[in-house]
């Protein structure tokens, strides 16, 4: 029985094995092989890889997942195990990135297992993804066509430490997850706002929350992380250990290793409460939400509990077009002061209310339903009534030369990088968004649409650009346009690292040689926001 007898040599050797490496991230003379056996894994075992210098008709991605298959047993699923494989391609977000078929699909319990995996990702030339929640809007952001898809599902750790200063949190969480589990000690993170994101992409590209304007950002309220390098290295980056890697990781995304561990700071929530919910108002309001929409940015120093975001969207089944004004306070506060002009427009709805903060991601999360295609583009400018208010008729404008689309619900999503967020930017030797207080604040647009038809796919994403390229054009002329893209809302076609600036591009690329000097997590790990350019060039 290979398994059986492979199983248990492998449970010897591996944790101590990966751990205790050496820390030259990868030397020039490295051997994947060598790497292998370092922990625990003898190819010579596997006969798939043993032979793989004389079976080029065999290809390596059929050999990487038979091997994988021989270590981990049912933690790997191919596509012959028809039920497993679709309800695990069927867990995305987007039909995009559910229509990927990998060869297989690998599910790690702990980080030695990663670091085998993207090693015989190595030997084998087979490319991979990984997958924290499945929130991506495009295809092969976490989902890899033809290889290997390390989903991360099961590293949920969820744990408060004794001084409940920080809290680890495995990749395989979503939001929901952390905050539940959280809740019974009065505790919290800095973390997302739709509860079925996942953790690992949303902090590795920026995370902005609910309390940001206090805290900053999820990836500014990060303590350490434990990454899987691309030689099979574990180590931790924080502060004091491996720096340059902790900056990188801070908005960097995926190119710099595997993040199997975040250790979060944790803040006080006590019962988990907080007040929020969404207001939506008709045309006849938009330049009263205008107004307060930039009034309350503005004046976000004077009460950092408050939150805002803003969204103009049509309707539709009833040709309306409305405003969405999602408003946030960090404790169990209704209508504070900060709110009234907000609160004074007249409203079709109202869900406000004191609740819990896992309540409110539920909420946001049934605005986010699976199974429909998906668009995201993201633009930053400084914030601006006048063109807040020009983004606003630019989208509607343009929404009319798709409105017949199957199935559209489109939306230009609007929200404040106050000066409070921007200060948590510096923290812990900053990291490397490019974002200069000193212009803030900025106005961040999310152009999101949602539809049915794969045949409107080109005019829908033709729409968008649109959009982005005149409210950019329009910010140009005022004086008012931010280099900016946030990672979590940019679409295909935008280059987010070269947004950062050449020389936070630079310093990136330099870290990255580093710690991956062979490029795996550039080449055989092909998806989502690579440092030498958009995921797909040209235009839609």
């Amino acid at each position: 029985m290979l398994f059986s007898s492979y199983t248990a040599a492998l449970a010897f050797g591996l944790v101590a094995s990966v751990l205790a490496q050496d820390t030259t991230f990868e030397p020039p003379d490295f051997n994947v092989t060598d790497a292998l056996l370092d922990q625990g894994v003898n190819i010579s075992a596997l006969p798939e890889l043993e032979s793989l210098a004389t079976r080029s008709s065999t290809s390596g991605c059929s050999i990487a997942c038979d091997s994988l298959k021989i270590l981990f047993g049912s933690s790997v699923i191919k596509q012959n195990d028809a039920a497993s494989y679709n309800a695990f391609t069927d867990e995305y977000w987007s039909v995009q990135q559910s229509s990927v078929n990998p060869f297989c699909i690998f599910k790690p319990s702990n980080a030695p297992s990663i670091s085998i995996a993207i090693l015989i990702s190595r030997l084998t030339q087979c490319p991979f993804a990984a997958k924290s929640g499945g929130h991506a809007a495009f295809a092969g952001a976490s989902n890899i066509q033809g290889g290997i898809t390390i989903s991360l599902e099961k590293l949920k750790t969820v744990q408060l430490s004794s001084n409940k200063k920080t809290v680890d949190v495995g990749p395989g969480n979503k939001w929901f997850d952390v905050y539940t589990a959280l809740q019974p000690a009065g505790m919290t993170v800095i973390g997302g706002r739709v509860s079925g994101i996942g953790v690992g992409g949303l902090t590795t590209g920026g995370g902005i929350s609910f309390f940001s304007n206090i805290y900053g950002w999820a990836c500014d309220n990060v303590a350490s992380y434990e990454v899987v390098t691309a030689s099979g290295i574990i180590v931790t980056a924080s502060p004091m250990q491996n720096s340059d890697l902790f900056f990188a990781l801070r908005g960097g995304g995926n190119n710099f290793g595997i993040v199997s561990k975040f250790t979060l700071n944790a803040i006080s929530l006590p019962g988990g409460q907080m007040w929020g919910g969404g207001r939506v108002v008709l045309e006849d309001q938009f330049d009263a939400a205008v107004t307060a929409f930039y009034n309350l940015g503005v004046n976000s120093p004077s009460d950092p509990n408050a939150a805002q975001i803003l969204s103009f969207a049509y309707v539709q089944s009833a040709n309306l077009s409305v405003a969405a004004i999602d408003l946030q306070y960090a404790k169990p506060v209704a209508n504070a002061p900060i709110f009234a002009e907000y609160l004074a427009i007249p409203a079709i709805s109202d869900t406000t209310k004191v609740r819990t903060l896992a309540d409110l991601t539920q909420e946001f999360n049934a605005s986010n339903p699976d199974g429909l295609r998906e668009t995201y583009w993201a633009a930053t400018y400084k914030l601006n009534a006048n063109h807040v208010a020009s983004v606003r008729d630019i989208f509607f404008e343009e929404v009319q030369s798709i409105a017949d689309a199957a199935g559209l619900v489109p939306a230009a999503t609007l929200q404040v990088i106050t000066q409070g967020q921007l200060a948590g930017m510096s923290k812990n030797g900053g990291n490397p968004l490019g974002l200069p207080a000193s212009n803030g604040p900025y106005l961040l647009l999310n152009m999101n649409m949602m539809w049915t038809n794969a045949a409107d796919d080109t005019r829908i994403l033709r729409a968008n650009k649109r959009i982005v390229d005149r409210t950019v054009a329009l910010a140009q002329s005022m004086g008012l346009f931010e280099d900016y893209i946030y990672m979590n809302y940019a679409s295909q076609y935008q280059d987010v690292i070269a947004s950062y600036g050449a020389s936070n591009k630079a310093k990136l690329k330099s870290i990255a040689a580093k710690y991956d000097p062979s490029a795996v997590f550039q080449n055989l790990e092909p998806g989502y926001f690579k440092l030498n350019g958009a995921p797909v060039s040209g235009s839609p």
